[in-house]
């Protein structure tokens, strides 16, 4: 709890303008807090898999290939 009370006595020392940013942040961190939800979305994947349907063969191999050619 060091850490809230010299928080509390930093923010004592403030102008009331200061204390408004201040007040703005903390408002910020929490609706971070709560916006923080991981959606899946499977669009990229399956628009990847639909672009490479009609390929043949193995891209990992392909890669894998390009990748020594360079070397």
């Amino acid at each position: 709890m060091q850490a809230k009370e010299r928080l509390l006595k930093e923010i004592e020392s403030l102008s009331p303008h200061h204390i408004l940013k201040i007040y703005d942040l903390v408002l910020a961190l929490k609706k971070q807090n709560h916006q923080v939800v991981l959606r899946k979305n499977p669009t990229g994947y399956l628009r990847a898999r639909a672009a490479l349907r009609n390929c043949k063969g193995s891209l990992s191999k392909d890669i894998i290939e390009e990748r020594n050619d360079r070397l």
